[in-house]
């Protein structure tokens, strides 16, 4: 190739990038544009990087499937959703074998953050029946660039959503449920990060998460018993449910089955699992639960019963009392029956030591009794039947024991002496006669008059 060709070459990489960077800023003003319309669901964070990572977004905006494609050809959010139905395969922010090339869901992405949506579109991609990837990317949306304190709002019907969904081109599918406990548990998302969520909210999502695993054991606790089943879907059955609001926190209490749904009211679509409208007999209010958030009166005492995390509004606070009640008294007659113990105990003490003093009474006289006895066992009986008196026994050793120590006190002060007889021969054998001094004397001098 020849070198203006070369040129003609860049020439025209450099051209595409500019229509590529213009045509994404003609899409965020775009986007901008439409801040002002009815319904639209305001974006948190920066409008032109929509909290995306800055490589990722970069490489989108020069892509050619974004600027040819998305933004020339996509121009409402209807074109958007048939786009993502026929060309999205997997959810990763990169091609498969490729650590440059955006994937086609991340470009579809940022031109749905240009376009804008509506809290009703929103809530149709959510609950789309065409395709997983189109309620995933609505998921993405909301994580993104949704305020943080109605995320979960949004994301809570669909924690255990079982719909199959290819979230790693290279991994076997996982579940819509997966993916959106995915992008509430954690920041890392196949080598991008998601944006932080505040500290407070982090936590009260995490709480949520929790409660919700429960319900979910629950549901299926209750549809694995047929017995349970039967009683719910029985119009007028006394059950327990669970409900909360923004000023008290989600409590058991006592309802009455009033309607069983197996369809939605609104689509028409029938529901996965039954739901049951329910009136609380404590305050007359009637609210629809899933087959998690109801239980048999009193916890059922089956696989999925049970409080749980949860409080439990009735006779709890009467039964603590009784309970104390009762505690209490079972405490004061223990007491009682301590108190009355120990003073028997010290009477028989008081008994026994007046009776060992005077020689009478209580249990001195026993004690002296089981000490003979003792005696006799040990150094033989002293009826003529042994071999000889066991006093005389015992006070043999006692002479034996005393010699052994005198003569083991004879040893030691023996030893003593010929030691202390030892040093003082050695410190006289080391000492000088005046002859012996006087030759050393003269041997200094000869040896100072040599050496000087």
């Amino acid at each position: 190739m020849s070198r203006a060709a070369l040129w003609r070459q860049e020439e025209n990489v450099k051209e595409r990038q500019r229509q590529a960077e213009e045509s994404f800023h003609l899409a965020i003003e775009e986007g901008r544009s439409r801040n002002r319309s009815a319904g639209v669901l305001p974006l948190v964070g920066p409008d032109d990087t929509f909290n995306l990572n800055p490589m990722l977004l970069h490489n989108i905006s020069v892509s050619p499937y974004f600027y040819q494609k998305c933004y020339g050809k996509i121009k409402d959010w209807n074109a958007l959703v048939d786009e993502i139905y026929y060309e999205v395969k997997h959810l990763e922010p990169w091609t498969p074998g490729s650590a440059k090339t955006p994937s086609t869901a991340f470009c579809l992405l940022v031109r749905l953050f240009t376009l804008r949506c509506t809290e009703k579109q929103m809530q149709l991609m959510l609950d789309h029946v065409d395709s997983p990837f189109i309620r995933c990317i609505g998921l993405l949306y909301c994580r993104y660039a949704v305020d943080p304190s109605i995320i979960f709002s949004y994301m809570e019907p669909y924690l255990y959503d079982d719909e199959a969904v290819q979230i790693c081109a290279n991994r076997p599918e996982g579940t819509v449920g997966e993916f959106v406990r995915q992008l509430l548990q954690s920041m890392d998302y196949y080598g991008t990060l998601l944006p932080r969520l505040p500290v407070q909210i982090e936590r009260e999502i995490k709480a949520k998460l929790v409660e919700a695993e429960e319900i979910e054991r629950r549901a299926k606790a209750n549809l694995s018993d047929r017995s349970k089943m039967e009683h719910f879907k029985r119009v007028g059955s006394a059950v327990r449910s669970l409900y909360g609001d923004e000023e008290n926190p989600v409590t058991w209490y006592d309802a009455v089955v009033d309607r069983v749904l197996s369809q939605d009211d609104t689509s028409g679509e029938p529901l996965r699992r039954p739901q049951f409208v329910v009136t609380f007999t404590e305050y007359g209010n009637t609210e629809t639960v899933s087959i998690g958030e109801i239980d048999l009166r009193g916890g059922g005492g089956g696989g999925g019963g049970g409080g749980g995390a949860y409080g439990d509004r009735g006779n709890d606070n009467r039964s603590r009392g009784r309970d104390s009640y009762y505690d209490g008294r079972d405490r004061g007659r223990g007491r009682d029956l301590d108190r009355d113990r120990y003073r028997r105990n010290d009477d028989r003490y008081n008994n026994d030591h007046r009776g060992s003093e005077r020689g009478y009474g209580g249990g001195g006289g026993r004690r002296q009794e089981d000490d003979d006895r003792w005696r006799r066992d040990r150094y033989g009986r002293n009826d003529g039947s042994g071999s000889g008196s066991g006093y005389e026994h015992e006070r043999r050793e006692r002479s034996r024991s005393r010699d052994r120590e005198f003569d083991s006190g004879t040893k030691r002060a023996a030893a003593s002496a010929s030691g202390a007889g030892v040093v003082a021969h050695e410190k006289k054998r080391r000492e000088k006669t005046p002859e012996e001094l006087a030759a050393i004397q003269e041997k200094k001098k000869e040896l100072m008059a040599k050496y000087g």
